[in-house]
């Protein structure tokens, strides 16, 4: 199954074309700069270049992208978004399930489980990048005292499987008014309270506000290099920070970044072509 990550999923029109791996980056940045449109990225094992995919509400706003970008432009078929193919449950080993389909079991499962579906926002767990964080907060110990920052939260399924863990501060952002919406809607989902405190912002703009004991970041290597100060500084004395989205490739880059934040390297995970950094604060 291809492997997507995004925004919101949401037009009438598609943009799309194929860049080279290694360039999520500098295409994220220019369509930030065309006008901020949903966008996803999509992975395949059989190409070595990577789909880009923008949403537009009309067909002349995606010809201007080709225009301006060139690639091509189709219209969506409204009908795939309101009758999706089914798709299996994400299993993280025996300590998690994330359930896509609302009509598949919700009870019953020997494990923790939740529900996020699909094409709505990045996260729903089936990534490389995400798994290696959802395993890691699997296997965390103890939630009680664990305050919690999930940054770029996407559909929010990082933090909300801390919550299902067993945290109780938890605290997560994304820069699309959109996912941020998504994510609170995933929350009402799978608790009948509200917890987490979601909250538009840019992580290379981002003020801390508090200190976490565990803070999450699952981007692109790029923005975790640029805003390095500003991820670090939301990490308690002590206190771990995991980063995925990072390629093999831009392993280094990333390690220098955060060095540079005087943290300390604790673990490195691997999947595939994704690495997964785990750091601590020092005291």
């Amino acid at each position: 199954m291809p492997a997507s990550a995004g925004q919101v999923v949401r037009g009438s029109w598609c943009w799309r074309r194929w860049i080279g791996s290694g360039q999520q980056d500098l295409w994220m940045e220019r369509l930030r700069a065309a006008n901020g449109f949903p966008w996803a990225l999509t992975e395949r094992p059989d190409r070595s270049r990577v789909l880009l995919e923008a949403y537009l509400e009309s067909r002349a706003a995606a010809v201007a992208l080709t225009r301006q970008f060139g690639g091509r432009v189709r219209p969506l078929d409204a009908r795939a978004w309101i009758h999706p193919r089914p798709t299996p449950p994400t299993r993280i080993g025996r300590r998690l399930e994330i359930v896509h389909e609302k009509t598949r079991g919700m009870t019953g499962a020997p494990w923790p489980r939740l529900h996020i579906p699909h094409g709505v926002a990045f996260g729903s767990g089936e990534h490389a990048t995400t798994r290696m964080l959802l395993g890691a907060l699997a296997r965390h110990g103890d939630w009680n005292e664990t305050a919690v920052l999930d940054l770029g939260t996407g559909s929010g399924v990082l933090a909300l499987a801390a919550r299902l863990f067993g945290a109780r501060k938890i605290a997560a952002t994304d820069f699309a008014p959109d996912a941020v919406r998504t994510a609170r809607q995933n929350e009402a989902l799978n608790f009948s309270t509200p917890l987490v405190r979601w909250r538009c912002a840019d992580v290379k703009r981002l003020r801390a506000r508090a200190r976490y004991d565990l803070v999450l970041a699952n981007l692109f290597s790029g923005i975790l290099c640029e805003a390095a100060p500003q991820v670090a500084g939301c990490v308690s004395p002590g206190g771990e920070l995991w980063l995925s989205g990072i390629l093999r490739s831009q392993e280094e880059e990333v390690m220098a970044a955060y060095r540079r934040q005087r943290l300390q390297l604790v673990r490195t995970f691997r999947r595939g072509k994704w690495v997964m950094l785990q750091w601590r604060s020092r005291l």
